[in-house]
């Protein structure tokens, strides 16, 4: 997706959580947090999918990934990426995240997300966290990108372990959390 086609999705959808397509900085610092020992990963926000595709790159060839794209435009761009291991689903990861049993992954060992968390009402926020804390699988990572951390006293309250990394090379510049089951 152009760089004018994804503003003006952002100019037509106030929940869309950037202003910008992530910078190559910031895909390739979520793909060291990330690592490439996740074989089921679910991504919140997939955006117009320049994070969903380097996961894809990453991941094995039995792998599989679920994204979630609220935004029908972007979700319509996801779907263009033609790859099997790739499910697609628009739908609101509040909800979605209730019952993430129902994805039909055998477990799950990573989500990332994009999401705008700020946007969010506090106890849905909550709600997300500890919804996508309990799917993970034990060892499992949640790794969230964010222009403020915002989210990360909640992240400590259910993770084990909470690390926190700063990425300047974007405009705006992002957090990135990385919680570990």
């Amino acid at each position: 997706m152009s760089g004018f086609n994804f503003l003006k999705a952002v100019i037509k959808d106030y929940k869309v959580g950037a202003i910008t397509v992530s910078s190559k900085y910031v895909v390739q610092s979520l793909m060291k947090e990330l690592g490439s020992d996740f074989k089921y990963i679910v991504e919140y926000g997939a955006g117009d999918g320049i994070v969903t595709k380097e996961i894809l790159k990453r991941l094995s060839a039995d792998g599989r990934l679920v994204a979630f794209e609220l935004n029908k435009d972007f979700a319509a761009e996801l779907r263009k990426i033609n790859d099997n291991r790739l499910k697609v689903l628009n739908d609101d990861v509040i909800v979605a995240s209730r019952d993430l049993k129902k994805l039909g992954l055998p477990r799950i060992d990573a989500v990332v997300s994009g999401i705008p968390f700020t946007v969010i009402k506090p106890k849905e926020r909550s709600e997300v966290i500890l919804n996508t804390y309990s799917a993970i699988n034990k060892g499992g990572i949640f790794l969230v990108y964010q222009y403020t951390p915002l989210v990360l006293p909640i992240l400590k309250k259910f993770f084990k372990k909470v690390d926190l990394s700063f990425e300047p090379r974007n405009f705006l510049p992002y957090f990135i959390m990385r919680a570990k089951k």
